[in-house]
């Protein structure tokens, strides 16, 4: 596969890709450590940004306009106008910010609308983060999945039924029955040894393939979910620190992937710049949030 840079921006720690608008040609992704969220239109090249004042864990648009961003002190709502209203605070809901330096990671929206958004300690220490369950219906805050390391990508089975997450540190996939958006762990269906990479973010696409970013590998990977996870498609990239994927544009076939420098230098000259690739299977559109 030929893989082009998207978007030239450096990101310190690039993530949260996530295509929007009609056409699904609105592309906006979080630099997590730069403190900011990007933007970039597949059709125009027109591109945008906006400084959050805080580490921004994900930036997920909202049904209504604007984004829901995962920052420090938030989560928080931002209108168009750049209007913010705090959703609640971290600092309030998880003990582990105590006694730990945590911050807001990955999120998505589950396909029945409740929000999943998980933490990481900056110092990623054992059991410092978890896996939360917001909903926005009833404005209740539950906790999905506790005493995890690296909260980080998931994806949900088009019928629901299954979810697929990372727990970075585990350096595995892990399945997870889904009822009444309640989690049953079942088992680890893809392992990575710790010399490939580490499982980062990840998304599925309309045919069952599970795409995962590989921080440190260098590597987008497809598993297939319908032929026991094999792996199909390994894509060389140039930095080493791929970090996610979601697919964009008009028809959903091409693929966006984030990487960072991770605050390094003597990296790829690319490293933490946005790249696509057209992987030959359409993907399968995000859900924005309904507040």
């Amino acid at each position: 596969m030929q893989i082009e840079i998207f978007d030239e921006r450096i990101c310190v720690l690039g993530e949260s890709p996530f295509a929007n608008g009609p056409d699904n040609s609105e592309v906006s992704w979080a630099d997590i450590l730069g403190s900011r969220v990007l933007t970039r239109n597949t059709e125009s090249g027109a591109a945008s940004e906006f400084a959050t004042n805080e580490n921004v864990g994900f930036a997920i648009p909202r049904a209504a306009g604007g984004f829901l961003l995962g920052t420090n002190s938030g989560p928080i709502l931002r209108d168009p106008d750049g209007t913010t209203t705090t959703l609640f605070s971290l600092q309030e809901v998880d003990p582990n910010t105590k006694a730990h330096s945590v911050r807001w990671n990955d999120a998505k929206v589950s396909p029945s609308g409740n929000l999943f958004l998980g933490t990481m300690g900056y110092e990623m220490l054992q059991g410092t983060s978890t896996l939360f369950r917001y909903s926005p219906r009833g404005n209740e805050l539950t906790i999905a999945l506790p005493e995890l390391t690296i909260s980080n990508g998931m994806d949900w089975s088009d019928d629901g039924a299954t979810l697929y997450f990372i727990d970075s540190r585990t350096h595995a996939i892990g399945k997870y029955a889904v009822e009444d958006d309640l989690l049953t762990f079942q088992e680890y269906v893809i392992e990575v040894p710790g010399e490939e990479g580490n499982p980062d973010g990840m998304c599925l696409d309309s045919e069952g393939g599970l795409w995962v970013a590989l921080w440190g590998g260098s590597e987008i990977r497809r598993y297939d979910t319908t032929n026991n996870y094999a792996l199909t498609e390994r894509v060389r990239l140039s930095v080493p620190f791929v970090t996610s994927c979601a697919f964009v544009g008009p028809d959903l076939s091409t693929l966006v992937i984030t990487s960072a420098t991770d605050g390094l230098t003597g990296l790829p000259p690319e490293s933490g710049m946005t790249f696509v690739i057209k992987p030959g299977v359409q993907g399968r559109a995000g859900r924005a949030f309904s507040l």
